[in-house]
């Protein structure tokens, strides 16, 4: 089955302290940002190149999604959300390591 396409518009990108693994960790949090993600039956998905995201979900207004990523994305990793084998949307920018506000100083 081909996917349509989903709308994204841009990405944010920053560290947050999140769970890990029974502990606290320092974390890369990308949110999507788009007219519409849906809440369906099929959880979305979101990637940045082939690392998949942890704990995603979609803001109560749906006009955006976040995930939480242990590992620090590589440069240039095409970022996608994905609905199964239905819709598939890709940022037109890719990940950029420059572009990832730091942990704010009070949270350190």
């Amino acid at each position: 089955m081909a996917r349509r396409e989903l709308t994204v518009t841009h990405y944010e990108a920053e560290m947050v302290l999140h769970p890990l693994n029974g502990a606290t960790a320092e974390v890369v949090r990308i949110t999507v940002f788009g007219p519409n993600f849906p809440q369906r039956a099929v959880e979305p998905e979101l990637f940045a190149g082939e690392i998949a995201a942890r704990n995603v979900s979609i803001a109560r207004d749906q006009k955006s999604i976040r995930g939480y990523f242990p590992e620090l994305p590589r440069e240039g990793a095409p970022i996608r959300v994905l609905y199964g084998d239905s819709q598939e949307g890709v940022v037109e920018g890719k990940f950029s390591r420059q572009t990832v506000r730091p942990l704010p100083k009070e949270c350190e």
